[in-house]
């Protein structure tokens, strides 16, 4: 019986999986991201008033990832280089309050649209939790681990944002102030920790701020800023070169907003308001 229990909620599983859409697109006001399955349903692309933030090239990662000790490759969130990936385990959406079942191509709409995923990456539990409303997307990863884990690098965010943005700008935590014009260089201009970053593009005016918060059980957070010619990634990585302890619960969450200032002269001025 036990045998014939366990092979049915398999069955169930397995058939939930494949009729999830392998491309899933949600939409809040004049905010569109896209899930898609080949990257586990994390957020693959971001949107703002049909222009592309976010971008969705096959080697550009949303999500949770981690690269282990003694490993070259990372896993989680579309990394599969290592013939081990990021196990998924459910998927609920939410529209307005009612959960509801993607189907086909069908775009799914709402004034408030959350988003709640499980996964497993190795013994790491990671609960991914996004809400789009009033054009802000909200995003929350929570992390347990069923055994210890000996990490080189563990990254609670992702976001290749595109290379439409050419300045960045930042406020440190001693307030010092950094700015940076991209030169696509595959350089690392940051790896301190802020709270808030904005990215922007002078030629269009558009601009997207992100501000990170933890929530429960940080260690030594950093943020990488990797500036390449496909993308301009950033990380919010946490436990580097240490062990992930068993039953340990840590809590990030990260609040994006989308601007548009014409004038560059008040563009960081519009991104600092949005800092706070």
């Amino acid at each position: 019986m036990k045998k014939l229990t366990m092979l049915a909620c398999l069955f169930a599983a397995v058939t939930s999986y494949a009729a999830i859409p392998q491309s899933i697109t949600i939409e809040s006001g004049n905010v569109r991201v896209r899930l898609d399955g080949k990257k586990r349903w994390n957020i693959n692309k971001i949107e703002w008033k049909n222009r592309l933030f976010g971008i969705d090239e096959g080697g550009a990662h949303y999500g949770t990832a981690f690269q282990p000790q003694g490993s070259k490759f990372f896993i989680g969130s579309g990394h599969d280089e290592s013939g081990v990936g990021e196990k998924f385990i459910s998927l609920k959406i939410i529209v307005d309050g009612k959960e509801i079942t993607p189907v086909g191509k069908n775009v799914i709409k709402g004034k408030k649209v959350r988003v709640e995923k499980i996964s497993e990456i190795t013994t790491l539990k990671v609960k991914s939790t996004f809400t789009i409303e009033n054009d802000v997307l909200l995003e929350t990863t929570e992390l347990t681990a069923a055994t210890p884990v000996k990490i080189n690098f563990l990254y609670f965010f992702m976001h290749p944002w595109s290379t439409r943005f050419n300045k960045f700008h930042t406020i440190k935590t001693d307030g010092s102030k950094l700015d940076i014009t991209f030169k696509s260089d595959n350089s690392f201009p940051n790896r301190d920790f802020v709270p808030a970053a904005a990215w922007y593009d002078t030629k269009s005016g558009l601009g997207v701020v992100s501000v990170i918060r933890n929530i429960k059980g940080q260690k030594k957070p950093m943020r990488f800023l990797w500036d390449r010619t496909s993308y301009r990634k950033d990380y919010l990585c946490d436990y580097a070169h240490s062990t992930f302890p068993a039953g340990n619960i840590v809590i990030y969450e990260c609040k994006t907003r989308f601007f548009q200032q014409l004038d560059p002269k008040k563009w960081i001025a519009d991104a600092e308001k949005l800092f706070q």
